[in-house]
């Protein structure tokens, strides 16, 4: 590869059911993997909305993401001109987060990775290290004590004001492992998911509020979190 009574932290969730892979035996046309074929198919996208609060919003790619099936839509945006993707190759995906209330918050992003069936379902057997995931660590600071191979989070660096979005994506690019080439597990007809979490804590008290709420230590991840705090 920034304190009055805690808040309650406030949570957007986004789940997303993403067929952004398809992986098939046989075919014609498509990049070979030892037998296997990764191809993609728009039309295959599932998106997931809940909403439990408003104060922060998830976006992609510079856009708020809201509402059923509105994630990845965009197959020719992402690809590139690929007509699938290629295991080994960064494609980008832009992860981020916008304050649409009018008072600072500081903010983490939790990014959930792992492989699902074609109805969605996760399935547990299959790596979900092979979904690479790249990240900003300019205007976000991963903390690797709360990062497993299905899960990474990130915490903003500076205060996010009122109406303002992240200087920079948390995330950046997602990618595929091209050892799962020879990965175990049956990938047919396998699909990448992805699932965002926005959480956030007011001004005040905020490095306090984060243990609270989150368990963790913001200045031992080098956050100078009091930012436009009147002490």
């Amino acid at each position: 590869m920034s304190n009055a009574k805690s808040t309650s932290p406030r949570t957007l969730w986004m789940m997303v059911l993403a067929a952004a892979l398809l992986l098939v035996l046989g075919g014609v046309g498509v990049v070979q993997a030892t037998q296997a074929q990764l191809v993609f198919y728009s039309e295959d996208y599932v998106a997931e909305f809940a909403q439990t609060h408003i104060g922060v919003a998830l976006t992609e790619n510079d856009v708020i993401v809201e509402g059923d099936d509105a994630l990845l839509q965009d197959a020719g945006a992402l690809l590139g001109g690929d007509a699938q993707m290629i295991p080994g190759k960064a494609y980008p995906e832009r992860l981020s987060a916008v304050n649409t209330t009018d008072m600072g918050e500081y903010v983490r992003l939790t990014v959930r990775k792992f492989w699902a069936d074609a109805d969605g379902q996760k399935n547990p057997l299959l790596d979900p290290a092979l979904i690479q995931l790249g990240y900003d660590d300019e205007h976000w600071v991963l903390n690797p004590a709360e990062c497993t191979d299905e899960r990474l989070v990130l915490y903003y660096r500076h205060l996010l004001d009122g109406d303002e979005a992240a200087a920079g994506p948390a995330v950046t690019t997602i990618a595929i492992d091209p050892a799962v080439a020879t990965a175990p597990g049956d990938f047919t007809d396998c699909r990448v998911a992805l699932a965002a979490q926005v959480d956030s804590v007011q001004v005040n008290y905020a490095d306090d509020a984060a243990g609270s709420a989150w368990g963790v230590d913001v200045e031992a991840l080098g956050l100078d979190w009091s930012e436009g705090v009147a002490r």
